[in-house]
């Protein structure tokens, strides 16, 4: 399952090569089921550390989730539940401005504007609203995006 909003995949795992694998026993090697034959994992970091604005347009787009995550150095465990978003489209191969609206964790409904971003696009995620632990729903800060 691919998620993405608050929090993006740090990191995708690619096995190249046309070669059948079998199994993932190591993060970082994976083995084919012929003897004696070892493919490396490559780790490829799509969104990078300093500019955590952007995002590589093709990732964008296979994007299926999304969900929003509490800090790193938040003291407690809480899950949030993505209510609903509105989703603003606009730079490359877009004219003007275009919005969606979620009203859950899919990103099904604005899949077609999704599948029209290309490098240049900007895509902004604005009044965010989620429902905590205790049933209340928060508007909590959007997310911004430069794919590239």
């Amino acid at each position: 399952m691919k998620t993405l909003l608050l929090c993006f995949l740090p990191a995708i795992f690619m096995i190249p090569g046309n070669k059948q694998v079998t199994s993932v026993t190591n993060p970082v090697i994976s083995c084919n089921s012929s003897p004696a034959i070892f493919k490396e994992a490559v780790t490829l970091n799509f969104q990078d550390k300093q500019e955590p604005w952007k995002m590589r347009s093709i990732v964008f787009k296979s994007q299926e989730y999304c969900r929003a995550e509490m800090p790193k150095d938040f003291e407690f465990d809480v899950q949030f539940k993505v209510v609903s978003a509105k989703v603003y489209f606009s730079g490359a191969n877009f004219r003007g401005v275009e919005t969606g609206t979620i009203t859950s964790n899919k990103l099904a409904p604005v899949k077609h504007l999704m599948d029209r971003c290309i490098p240049g696009s900007m895509v902004v995620f604005d009044d965010v609203k989620v429902m905590g632990p205790d049933k209340k729903v928060r508007t909590i800060p959007g997310l911004s995006l430069l794919l590239y």
